[in-house]
């Protein structure tokens, strides 16, 4: 019934009926129920004005520029509510409330919002154990900078194969464009001698704004310059010795973001389309990176969420050079699982070195019925799907027909120590040197 309410009001403002009713008559007739919809246009009121109560912290034009309704607008009820929303979905405030009162005139309008304020800093800190290994990390946040609406974070991540530390920052509406403006300095250590035969240590800073371009969908433009050295020891083949050294990058950066989720925060149904590029502008190796990820929710049955993704990830020279190990793919955990991280794909003598070219097709389904009644729980079935190929330095060593799959049970539960994750998963098929991994589990990390 809500797939339906929900075509019927975007319709009617796509229509332009600014100021609308709807009335729902219901007949039953053996055991069949009828709906009658009555859409129907009522009085105009305009909104005389717009009164903010509460915000002692925030500034008042952070609260307007997140209102779909202004003075001087014809009043309806869903562009009020959206409104109303689109205050609770910034995380900064503990509550609000929205109340509506007749203005001065018959046919106006006063809109009164109230708003309860929170804090808005965190200090955290946290420590992780799981089968890949044990992390630790800290931080400082704050969602609110001086009452603007600016975030601020900064933080670090160690783990046994990395060591990450950034800084950022976001301006969600910078001098009041309408467009987000980010700052990001970030240093990562990876260190993969053991497995891989080399070690890397990579800074740099990104600038980038985004906006929504058109309806629901969101444009980001930014670049990147990265300083990155790469060390190798004795245990690393001879074409990976030969990517040692120092590299200097810069990137232009693009990305279509288009959001057809009806929810951001435990999202049931609709779907996310996202596309990144990165575009080589100062490269000693002019590496182009692809990327594209599409989500679909849907409920097959009451309280279940159906998740079915696409992912596709392309890395290549545009020069015809071999791009750096660092640059290399590696199928992400989450989206092969059955498989233990990075020791899947292509190899070079014993070392696992990547792929240019990456796919995985992901389908998973919660089940309420076994917890009912848990809280931040879910316990789902899935399956994966994925592929790894491409060697561009030897395409001896390529493995373009091995398709990886997997399926099982799992779990993702918000415990009070941090976000615990476990999954038990039986391989379906694999390529003879792939290491597979049947159960994995993390828990206690903040990040």
């Amino acid at each position: 019934m809500r797939d339906i309410v929900e075509e019927i009001e975007l319709v009617v403002l796509n229509d332009q009926y600014e100021a609308t009713q709807t009335i729902v008559n219901e007949q039953i007739n053996n055991n069949k129920i009828n709906l009658i919809f009555k859409i129907e246009e009522t009085e105009k009121f305009t909104v005389e004005r717009i009164n903010i109560y509460g915000n002692d912290i925030t500034r008042e034009s952070v609260i307007r520029n997140n209102l779909s309704l202004d003075e001087g607008d014809i009043y309806n009820d869903l562009l009020a509510k959206k409104s109303e929303n689109n205050l609770k979905s910034l995380g900064i405030f503990a509550d609000v409330g929205t109340n509506v009162i007749q203005g001065n005139t018959d046919l106006s309008k006063i809109i009164e919002i109230n708003i309860k304020e929170k804090a808005t800093g965190e200090i955290m800190a946290g420590a992780g154990f799981g089968t890949s290994g044990a992390s630790i990390s800290a931080g400082v946040k704050e969602n609110n900078y001086l009452g603007r609406g600016i975030k601020f974070d900064s933080n670090f991540f160690i783990s046994e194969a990395s060591i990450k530390g950034q800084v950022g920052i976001v301006n969600p509406n910078y001098k009041n464009t309408d467009k987000s403006l980010s700052f990001n300095v970030q240093s990562l250590e990876t260190d993969r001698l053991t497995d891989f035969g080399y070690k890397t240590n990579k800074s740099g800073i990104s600038v980038s704004t985004t906006f929504e371009y058109l309806r629901d969908l969101n444009l980001s433009l930014g670049a990147s310059s990265f300083y990155e050295k790469i060390q190798t020891d004795s245990t690393a083949s001879t074409r990976q010795k030969r990517m040692k050294g120092d590299y200097y990058d810069t990137f232009t950066k693009l990305s279509l973001d288009y959001d057809k989720r009806n929810q951001k925060f435990k999202t049931s149904k609709g779907f996310r389309s996202f596309y990144n590029l990165d575009l080589p502008i100062i490269s000693n190796t002019n590496t182009l990176t692809n990327r594209y990820d599409l989500k679909h929710y849907t409920e097959l049955y009451e309280e279940n969420v159906t998740t079915t993704s696409f992912f596709l990830e392309t890395a290549f020279s545009i020069t015809d050079d071999d791009i750096k190990l660092s640059e290399r793919l590696f199928v992400p955990s989450k989206k092969l699982r059955g498989f233990e991280y990075g020791k899947v794909g292509p190899k070079d003598g014993n070392d696992f070195i990547g792929g240019n070219y990456l796919a995985a097709l992901n389908f998973s389904s919660t089940i309420p019925q076994l917890f009912p009644s848990a809280q931040n729980f879910e316990f789902l079935f899935f399956l994966d799907i994925a592929t790894l190929w491409g060697v561009d330095y030897d395409t001896s060593l390529d493995t373009a027909d091995d398709i990886r799959s997997s399926t099982g049970l799992a779990i993702d539960w918000m415990t009070p120590i941090g976000p615990l994750n476990f999954s038990l998963a039986q391989p379906l098929s694999k390529s003879k040197s792939d290491i597979t991994e049947s159960f994995r589990f993390n828990i206690g990390t903040t990040f």
